[in-house]
């Protein structure tokens, strides 16, 4: 018996990309479907018109550069070759989620010892004020504004998120 052969199939690229902004998120997958809508309608940011970076945590890493000093490295290296790549971006969207996994393992790794306070529902939306002031400090150069945002379960089953914008 034979395979049938199956038509290749092709997928849309984005030809010649002016993306605005680089926005960062966890990598965790109750909340992507949900990330991926936000940046559409709530930010108006279609496919290729941004650059996304995903990795576990995220934003604890941005707020903890000091505690997390590779991490944080491996992430300013991406930004400053994106900002190089497309100089249209103009806006670095960091986006926090409640239950965040990561902060279990911060906690693990014995972060704790050295100052860090990994405790209470709220951290993974505070953290999104640290993140900013350590990005302002240590991004500065690449000359992109902040947004933050927060993202949070909006039933009891997690079937539904909701996103919000947080002001610091």
């Amino acid at each position: 018996m034979t395979e049938a052969k199956q038509p290749e199939a092709l997928y849309a690229a984005a030809p010649n990309p002016k993306p605005e902004a680089i926005v960062v998120h966890c990598s965790d997958p109750r909340f992507q479907g949900a990330l991926r809508e936000f940046l559409e309608r709530g930010l108006g940011l279609e496919t290729g018109g941004y650059v996304p970076v995903v990795v576990a945590g995220g934003v604890p890493v941005l707020a903890r550069p000091y505690l997390l000093p590779q991490e944080f490295r491996f992430l300013r290296e991406r930004f400053e070759r994106h900002r190089t790549d497309f100089p249209s971006l103009r806006r670095l969207i960091l986006i926090n989620h409640e239950d965040c996994r990561y902060y279990e393992m911060l906690k693990s790794r014995g972060l704790a010892f050295f100052g860090m306070h990994l405790h209470g529902a709220d951290l993974p939306r505070a953290d999104l004020a640290e993140a900013a002031k350590a990005c302002a400090e240590l991004l500065a150069h690449l000359g992109l504004e902040i947004e933050l945002h927060h993202a949070r379960f909006a039933d009891a089953e997690h079937r539904r998120v909701k996103i919000d914008p947080v002001w610091t």
